[in-house]
């Protein structure tokens, strides 16, 4: 009889601490965010097409870059995950769409299509993200993005490297700010972008047909 009365106590406080422990769970996962890397617009490079159409091939990250949540670099050489903080998808795939559009809004192809697309084209792009993330280390906290481009001969069964460049910019940003980081993040992709276009445009690639 003292077994059971003492079992009922522990139950509830087993069930009590169940719920607390979800109810924890439910409002941490109401304070997560996710973002999406928004470039600015590009500038046209040339009034028309200097190349021939190019075709965007997947995006692929390097670990832990590939990560959906925001990556953080401390003092010391430390990097953590952002557990409140992340990306809406994958961060290679939100990269590749905004450079798919930058690169079509910079007129340098003749025509920029999707890697989806049954279309054939005489070259290809693949990039890859080197760095991104959030470096705390200094005093000044600031957005990091690395990127790699890669022109490929499609015409060549080898898949021949035409053009690779690889640009990096880091902006500084105000920690206070809810939405600084990824603001941060849009103006390094931007920079990053910009220099690689600039690049691509003094490149030798085939010419528009």
């Amino acid at each position: 009889m003292n077994t059971k009365l003492c079992l009922i106590p522990m139950t509830a406080l087993l069930l009590a601490g169940c719920f607390a422990g979800k109810g924890a769970q439910q409002q941490a996962a109401a304070q997560k965010r996710t973002f999406v890397p928004v470039a600015a617009a590009a500038q046209p490079v040339n009034p028309a097409p200097k190349f021939a159409a190019v075709k965007i091939r997947p995006f692929r990250a390097l670990p832990p870059y590939d990560a959906r949540t925001f990556i953080v670099r401390r003092a010391g050489g430390e990097f953590a995950a952002d557990f409140y903080n992340g990306w809406l998808v994958q961060p290679q795939e939100l990269i590749r769409v905004q450079a798919s559009r930058y690169l079509e809004e910079s007129r340098l192809f003749r025509a920029v299509y999707d890697a989806s697309s049954g279309t054939l084209a005489p070259m290809s792009i693949e990039g890859v993200v080197q760095e991104l993330y959030l470096d705390y280390s200094t005093p000044q906290p600031a957005a990091v993005v690395t990127l790699r481009l890669l022109v490929l001969n499609e015409r060549s069964p080898e898949f021949t490297v035409l053009f690779t460049a690889e640009k990096s910019a880091r902006v500084p940003f105000d920690p206070a700010a809810a939405t600084a980081a990824s603001q941060a993040f849009g103006a390094a992709l931007t920079q990053t972008l910009e220099a690689l276009t600039r690049a691509l445009a003094a490149a030798h690639l085939p010419n528009v047909e």
